[in-house]
């Protein structure tokens, strides 16, 4: 198996009881899956007996209960089952989490995803361009069935995307309009599953001056901003929310946006040495969701909601300047873009929606 990864992969290191918004105490019923289980089960402890307790079978999936947190975190924070037995003995998707994975035969993807603290904080510090790695891996291929010389095209189409959302010649902005004027003939090539026609389309992304010439187009396509602005939110207010403190933001951005917009301009100058930020998150985002589109063919949706989203939590930052007078911080930026993630990308109702 070939494992494909960005660089913050290796860097990530879960902080534990360090962490403010420790993903033990959100609540979240947990799946167990069938080893953890068999292993909780044959444990003739007072720890093993209260873990298989806490389990319960749900359309033959199992999960373990916590509404107020797990009852297996210690008054440190800190999980007793993995202190007591080992990190080989938590369930993997509390052993995996916030790491995600995507396979494709004998090609796999891995990456962090941003509702975790930690993880949005080293995505906001990553100054140069995130590079992505290759190694080999011993796991059996994936079977479930694609067209693999398409996905081989359309995986270096995303690539180019992916360079693209990485060209600092470019304002992030631009680099949105770009990405976003190619869905078209994209989503085409994925609905006949043409793989030369992917293959033509980033050999025309590959080029410089093909790029200039996309954003000059975009820039001549463009409608109104307020428009474009107002859309976004009320797709905003229609999400479900778990915590109300982000929906309350874009409640006040609908009220305040003749007010917000006045700022941008002033954001856009002030950020300038920080645009890397959101270029990992475009980068994160087409990285993490577009390569699906290799089995169902959405691609439109996936990329708009991409844009959408750095535009979303670009948004929030450009309110802060507003309320504060200044840029938000690194840290502020992070759980910005660590609540935006929690509340859309980990609902799979609202991505749904997003898509």
């Amino acid at each position: 198996m070939t494992l494909h990864y960005p660089d913050l992969f290796d860097s990530f290191t879960c902080t534990g009881s360090e962490c403010k918004d420790n993903c033990c105490r959100t609540g979240w019923d947990i799946e167990i899956d069938e080893d953890t289980y068999n292993y909780y089960r044959s444990l003739d402890t007072e720890l093993g007996k209260r873990l298989a307790a806490a389990i319960y079978e749900e359309e033959g999936c199992r999960y373990m209960s916590q509404p107020d947190g797990c009852p297996f975190m210690n008054e440190k924070g800190l999980c007793s089952v993995q202190l007591e037995y080992g990190e080989e003995h938590i369930s993997e998707i509390c052993r995996e989490h916030p790491r995600f994975y995507e396979w494709f035969g004998d090609y796999k993807e891995a990456g962090i995803g941003l509702c975790c603290e930690e993880a949005a904080r080293q995505l906001v510090a990553h100054e140069r361009p995130v590079i992505f790695t290759e190694k080999q891996i011993s796991e059996p291929a994936d079977d479930l069935p694609f067209d693999e010389k398409f996905f081989r095209e359309f995986k270096k189409l995303r690539d180019r995307l992916i360079e693209i959302a990485q060209d600092r010649g470019f304002s992030v902005t631009e680099r949105l309009q770009i990405i976003e004027l190619c869905t078209e003939d994209i989503q085409e090539a994925a609905d006949s599953i043409d793989a030369e026609r992917a293959k033509s389309i980033a050999g025309m992304l590959a080029i410089d001056g093909f790029r200039i010439e996309l954003l000059s187009e975009a820039k001549k396509r463009a409608g109104d901003k307020r428009e474009e602005y107002e859309a976004l939110l009320r797709l905003m207010g229609e999400m479900e929310y778990i915590n109300d403190s982000l929906k309350k933001e874009f409640s006040e951005c609908r009220k305040e946006l003749d007010e917000i917009m006045g700022y941008e301009s002033s954001f856009d100058q002030l950020y300038a040495t920080r645009q890397y930020e959101l270029e990992n998150l475009l980068v994160y985002y087409i990285y993490r969701y577009l390569l699906k589109a290799v089995r169902d063919g959405e691609t439109e949706g996936r990329i708009k909601a991409a844009a959408a989203g750095v535009r979303g939590v670009r948004l929030l930052m450009i309110k802060r300047l507003k309320e504060s007078g200044r840029l938000p911080s690194k840290e502020e930026t992070a759980e910005i873009i660590k609540a935006y993630s929690q509340e859309i990308e980990y609902s799979p109702e609202n991505m749904e929606k997003f898509w």
